[in-house]
């Protein structure tokens, strides 16, 4: 809402909504291919870096098609500025300090920069996504891995959540952790286990799953609108106030690997975050951090 997220299949055409963040917006083009060799850095030799990322202008790898439509762009000043903060805020934390350095050693240090978000179709034809505002990119076949942010996500730069204390974690700072978290989580090593799977619980009552459906289509709404702090507040409202803080998000109902993002993203960024979610799930990243290699 992610940031945005990618659609993910799904019964309900309502969750087909996502956050239109990335929110997952993970856009593998290839499948990873194995091997400890790092991948290729797309950036610059002289580009400008902070806390070992490199901010690169969007590159054309994919082909001339997907490069029309996403449209590479050049780092603004500020641009870097307000990304350079979110980058301190998500280390300030011993989580985030992890996260960020998780995501480097998987490769992911560079940052690009589109216009917009262009995903292949089911034609293998590439189409504009408008509601996405960044994706975790791997492509195995130019042996890159990035994360891309859009024009969405800049549009976002003063927009604050309002459940985590004052004056509130930006919602740029959420989105660029949920996208590191997915670094961090390549091929779902940690969200595609059976015992994630226990301790997230995203199971629930078909009514309350309606509930969560109209609320993902009045994200939807508001988003559309340009509303971006009142979109973010009616997903977290449902999962700290309807759910009593299990979830942190609406979000993370829309998979196992977008519950992963989110829950690290807040364990990073949200003080009250350890008060609200369940034991067991404060136990699981534990355990993920310290047996970490």
């Amino acid at each position: 809402m992610r940031l945005m997220i990618a659609p993910v299949p799904s019964g309900s055409a309502a969750r087909r909504v996502f956050w239109l963040r990335s929110a997952a917006a993970v856009m593998v083009v290839a499948a990873v291919r194995g091997g400890s060799a790092p991948p290729n850095d797309p950036a610059p030799s002289d580009a400008p870096q902070h806390n070992g990322f490199r901010f690169s202008p969007g590159t054309c790898e994919q082909g001339p098609e997907f490069c029309a439509l996403a449209t590479p762009r050049a780092w603004a000043p500020a641009e870097i500025a307000l990304v350079r903060a979110a980058l301190d805020e998500i280390a300030a934390s011993d989580l985030g300090r992890w996260i960020t350095l998780r995501a480097r050693r998987n490769g992911f240090v560079t940052l690009r920069r589109f216009a917009h978000a262009a995903e292949l179709d089911a034609e293998g034809r590439y189409g504009v996504q408008p509601m996405i505002v960044a994706t975790t990119h791997t492509d195995a076949g130019h042996d890159t891995r990035t994360i891309d942010l859009t024009d969405r996500f800049f549009e976002r730069e003063s927009a604050r959540d309002h459940f985590s204390g004052e004056p509130g974690y930006l919602l740029t700072t959420e989105i660029l952790a949920h996208e590191l978290v997915h670094a961090v989580d390549l091929r779902q090593q940690y969200s595609g286990t059976a015992e994630f799977g226990r301790v997230a619980r995203l199971g629930m009552p078909v009514t309350r799953q309606r509930d969560a459906d109209r609320v993902n289509l009045e994200r939807e709404r508001l988003n559309g609108e340009g509303r971006y702090e009142a979109a973010w507040e009616a997903s977290r409202s449902f999962g700290i106030v309807s759910l009593r803080g299990r979830l942190p998000s609406v979000q993370a109902l829309d998979s196992y690997r977008e519950a992963f993002a989110e829950f690290g993203a807040h364990l990073a960024l949200d003080p009250n975050a350890r008060r609200r979610f369940e034991p067991r799930l404060l136990l699981f990243f534990e355990r993920t951090v310290s047996e970490a290699p």
